[in-house]
């Protein structure tokens, strides 16, 4: 979920969307509208566990329902030290990042911290893919601003702290335990975001297969 720095226009604002989100995500704080878009609270039936971390099934938004594309693991050093659990939640499962990355509609990316990190070292992490994914893709100064803002968003984490990232075509709202710490009023870096982590460059192939439900829960 990283971008780096490149040349280019700065895109233009967008309106903004109001969500409600489910328990296992954070809730979104009053006056940020976004076209309409509401994520309700959901009491899912089923659910799916990677890591310890359980994520429901399905995600209902405003009358429709996301459902859950995948979950996976992200792991560090050689040592497999575990550091967090992704769960992608689309209008219908894909497997095709193409598909995934065009597909129109709501998705959100929810990340569960299954250990402690500072601020330091999620700058490094961030800073790390981002290099590596403009390394091989056109990037542009939009681009740059709207990782800027990510940045400037990063805090430290714990064992049970959750970020999230709903995207639309109006933007990413960026949440973290139950508090808006960004907003990016441009639609292409949701799109970004969802590459970085499922394309040629991702920085893990054991969270984006499970993202992208080619993996075993």
């Amino acid at each position: 979920m990283n971008r780096s720095a490149p040349t280019g226009p700065a895109r233009p604002g967008r309106p903004a969307l109001r969500c409600v989100l489910p328990r296992f995500l954070p809730r979104f704080l009053p006056g940020f509208v976004f076209a309409g878009l509401a994520l309700a609270a959901a009491s899912p039936a089923l659910a799916a566990t990677k890591g310890g971390v359980t994520m429901p099934d399905t995600l209902p938004v405003d009358g429709s329902t996301l459902v859950l594309n995948g979950i996976g693991l992200r792991t560090f050093t050689f040592l497999h030290i575990r550091g967090y659990v992704g769960a992608l939640y689309l209008p219908r499962k894909s497997s095709d990042v193409e598909t995934v990355l065009s597909e129109p509609g709501p998705k959100v990316l929810t990340i569960q911290y299954v250990h402690n990190g500072t601020v330091a070292q999620l700058n490094k992490l961030y800073m790390d893919s981002s290099r590596t994914y403009c390394a091989h893709h056109t990037c542009t100064e939009a681009d740059k601003t709207d990782f800027e803002t990510l940045l400037g968003a990063i805090q430290p984490v714990k064992t049970g702290d959750v970020s999230s990232f709903v995207m639309t075509d109006h933007g990413v709202q960026v949440l973290f335990n139950g508090k808006q710490v960004a907003l990016v009023p441009d639609a292409a870096f949701g799109k970004v975001i969802l590459d970085s982590d499922l394309g040629s460059t991702a920085p893990s192939a054991e969270l984006r297969d499970g993202l992208l439900g080619l993996s075993d829960s």
